[in-house]
């Protein structure tokens, strides 16, 4: 049985909570890494500040994007529904399996609800791209490495 869009929302809503202090706690220890003095350079070709340094910037950013999903998830009414594949919208299609995704302004999670598992994904994905603004019963074209896969959109809350 599909979930519902309240329980999707609720699902992820507590699993970014328990992602972001995950990666809270990554992006801290990264950040100390870089600083620490055991990581200055020993010579020319001793990388390990620049590595760590990089390694620290990524997972900043990926802690933004975090506390920015959280944020827009919290203020979320999920019992708001819309007939147009939209930011907000839980949208259920077939392509060589059927899916649900939950269109969110950052992408990338996923969460699993009563046995299936929902993806976040953005309208700036190459997915997003394809189904923003189509209604039940449209069919999408998503250019992949693999080749063209086609989407029906099958459901829209």
């Amino acid at each position: 049985m599909k979930p519902t869009k309240i329980e999707v929302v609720a699902a992820l809503r507590a699993a970014l909570r328990a992602e972001l202090e995950s990666v809270e706690r990554v992006a801290a220890m990264a950040r100390d890494e870089a600083t620490s003095s055991e990581t200055r350079s020993d010579g020319k070709y001793d990388t390990r500040s620049t590595e760590a340094s990089y390694l620290a910037r990524g997972q900043a950013w990926r802690v933004v994007e975090l506390r920015q999903l959280v944020g827009w998830i919290e203020r979320f009414d999920a019992s708001r529904a819309t007939e147009v594949a939209q930011v907000g919208a839980l949208i259920e299609a077939e392509g060589a399996r059927r899916v649900l995704f939950l269109m969110a302004p950052i992408g990338g999670a996923s969460v699993e609800v009563g046995g299936q598992k929902v993806r976040v994904i953005s309208p700036s994905s190459p997915l997003g791209q394809a189904i923003c603004d189509l209604e039940e019963g449209d069919v999408a074209e998503v250019e992949s490495p693999r080749g063209v896969t086609e989407y029906a959109i099958l459901s829209i809350a």
